[in-house]
């Protein structure tokens, strides 16, 4: 798997800028210098001239070895691609004459994917004559949110889209230390 760095700064004869600030490896300013003169002391110590700061008047560049510094930089957004976390949207359906029995089995497994850190949103679709009673199916959703109260929070309140009703919710943090 390839790694990619978002923006890779430009490196010695593609630096266009005529003057730059120049900072040696160690982290010294050395001074203002014309890029001739900056790319020559870059050869004599064997390191490559990198643009750090394109956008300042004058361009900041560094002394370093390029290859040593892609090295670090692929390394960096490996370790924070690791810890990124990611959810995903799963989905629940009901329906308006759900039995207890389903109502209970589909708000357990709302419950384990809100437990997993996952967002859900539990649709509700009303069909044919259900239409003209939307708020019976508000009361389902709203009774959804009583009974996930705790585990999820409510993202996006009960909403009505012709002929569906959704809700939309999100894990809620867990406190830390409380399990001794």
């Amino acid at each position: 798997m390839e790694v990619t760095i978002k923006q890779i700064p430009r490196v010695n004869k593609r630096i266009r800028a005529q003057r730059v600030k120049l900072i040696s490896a160690d982290g010294e300013v050395l001074g203002e210098f014309h890029i001739n003169d900056a790319m020559r002391m870059a050869q004599e110590k064997k390191l490559d001239l990198v643009e750090v700061a394109p956008n300042t008047k004058p361009p900041v560049c560094k002394l370093l070895d390029f290859g040593k510094y892609l090295y670090e930089k692929k390394r960096q957004e490996r370790i924070a691609r690791k810890h990124q976390h990611r959810t995903s949207a799963r989905g629940m359906r009901m329906s308006l004459k759900i039995s207890e029995h389903d109502y209970q089995v589909k708000l357990g497994k709302v419950k384990e994917l809100l437990e997993d850190g996952n967002r859900v949103k539990v649709t509700l679709r009303l069909r044919g004559r259900e239409m003209l009673h939307s708020d019976l199916g508000r009361k389902v959703l709203e009774r959804v949110i009583l009974d996930v109260e705790g585990i999820g929070k409510v993202e996006k309140q009960p909403k009505q889209e012709h002929n569906i009703l959704y809700v939309t919710f999100i894990a809620e943090k867990k406190k830390r230390g409380s399990n001794g």
